[in-house]
This record gives C-alpha cells, sequence and structure tokens, in this order.
C-alpha cells in the first residue's frame, strides 16, 4: 500500500506534543507559535482540543500548557504491550545493578534507532535518553548494531539517507564506516567512542531471534571515563549473554 499525504491538523497536533518529549516544560501559545512558525490563533484551536480531550492540560495560574494524563496513559499501554520489553526488562535491571550503570534497549523503526526501556541503578548517573526517543543509528552504539547485522540493502538504503557529524568522534564517512560495521559484525559488539554526545559512552550488542535475524540491542551507557574504566572484554561479554538470554525469553 503506498503512502498517502498526511492531514495537516492531524500532523500539527502531533507536533504540538512532540514539543514537550525534551523535560515536559510548561509552554505557552505563544511560544509553541513561535516554535512551529504557526499563527496564534491556528496553534490555540489545536491546543484547545488537545486540552479537551485530556493530552493537554492547562496551568491556570499561568495559563500554560504541558502532557495530559492521557499521554501518559498511552505511553503505559505501550510499554505494557511491548512484550519485548517486559521480557528484557529483568535482565536489563542485572546488568545495570552489576555495573552500576544505565542500561537501554532500543529497536530500529524507519532508519531510526528507537528506546522501549530504560534501567537504572541506584548509583548509576541518569542518563538523558527517554522511552520513545529516536536517534539516528550511524551515531549511536545501539544504532551501529543495527547496520552491522541488518541485510545489507535495508542497512544501505539506511546509510544512504546521510552521515553528519554529530560530536567530532562521529564515524561521518562511508567508507569508516563499514570498517566500523565489519569489526561490529566480526566481534559481535559495538562502542560508542562519544559518537553521539561528548562525555557519554557505551558498549552495545545485537539481540537476535531464533532465525538469527536482528530484532532489538541493548547498551550499558555512562559518563565515559567509568564505562572505559570497566574491561572492554568482560562487558562485551556480559552484554552478548544477556542478550543471548533474551532471545531465549522471547522464545521466537
Amino acid at each position: 500500500m503506498g503512502k498517502t499525504k498526511n492531514i495537516q491538523s492531524v500532523e500539527r497536533a502531533m507536533q504540538i506534543l512532540e514539543l514537550f518529549e525534551q523535560g515536559n516544560q510548561e509552554k505557552s501559545v505563544k511560544e509553541i507559535a513561535e516554535h512551529l512558525d504557526l499563527s496564534k490563533s491556528t496553534v490555540f484551536g489545536l491546543i484547545n482540543t488537545l486540552n479537551n480531550l485530556g493530552y493537554l492540560r492547562q496551568n491556570e495560574e499561568n495559563a500554560k500548557y504541558s502532557l495530559g494524563t492521557r499521554v501518559l496513559a498511552l505511553g503505559h499501554a505501550v510499554s505494557s504491550a511491548n512484550l519485548l520489553a517486559q521480557k528484557a526488562h529483568p535482565h536489563l535491571q542485572k546488568l545495570s545493578f552489576d555495573y552500576q550503570e544505565t542500561c537501554l534497549l532500543a529497536v530500529e523503526e524507519n532508519g531510526f534507532v528507537v528506546y522501549i526501556d530504560k534501567t537504572e541503578s541506584p548509583g548509576s548517573i541518569s542518563i538523558n535518553t527517554r522511552i520513545g526517543t529516536k536517534k539516528e543509528l550511524f551515531c549511536t552504539g545501539v544504532g551501529k548494531c543495527f547496520l552491522a547485522f541488518l541485510p545489507p540493502q535495508t542497512a544501505n538504503n539506511i546509510i544512504g539517507l546521510g552521515l553528519r557529524k554529530v560530536t567530532p568522534n562521529t564515524i561521518a564517512t562511508e567508507h569508516e564506516l563499514a570498517e566500523e560495521l565489519q569489526t561490529i559484525h566480526d566481534k559481535g559488539y559495538a562502542v560508542d567512542r562519544e559518537e553521539y554526545e561528548l562525555g557519554i559512552r557505551c558498549v552495545a550488542a545485537p539481540i537476535f531471534n531464533k532465525q538469527g535475524e536482528i530484532i532489538a540491542s541493548l547498551s550499558l551507557t555512562g559518563p565515559a571515563g567509568r564505562i572505559q574504566a570497566i574491561p572492554l572484554d568482560r562487558l562485551a561479554a556480559s552484554l552478548m549473554e544477556t542478550a543471548s538470554a533474551i532471545t531465549r525469553d522471547m522464545d521466537i
């Protein structure tokens, strides 16, 4: 089935909700209108509808808006319905506890990685990656796992969307990326060397189904100095063992 044209009002309503993705700070009608380059009257009509339906709520003291409880309910429903996240979560918790760092679980969607679960140990520094966040594949450990293990044509199509320098450490040429992906394929794990965010490093491993197809990837993520202090062979082995355990639990 071919793609059809988006309904503009629905697209704009979703853009409004996505403005609150990072931090959910309250925003005024004027701030939202300026960010989306729309008139205040257009934005007010959309906001009023979202507010009436419970997707936004208004602070009566300052008249600003934030996400409503209906969004939280939908997010909970998605999380609860996601069998992969449910099965993987105890394994992520154990990794976070063992290494005192944040563990993330991601899937690939339309050429991006989407984070579907996150666990933190009591001693870990919080990593600013929220469930539902999308990131490009070429500059993240979990993303490079997908590029290394997806069918070559699929990976090439995604790479063809373009590479760019996110940080000075990002691999931004196809030749260098191809060499990196071959190394990941050979070793079975990926390393993000501050390629998405300076000061943050991760080691990631692919999760396969029983047919050997990549269905997800997981990472242990934290401050660069602390991750580098962990012997890479030991950490990589832990991640790959955890990935295999998730595959067994999924039984697919």
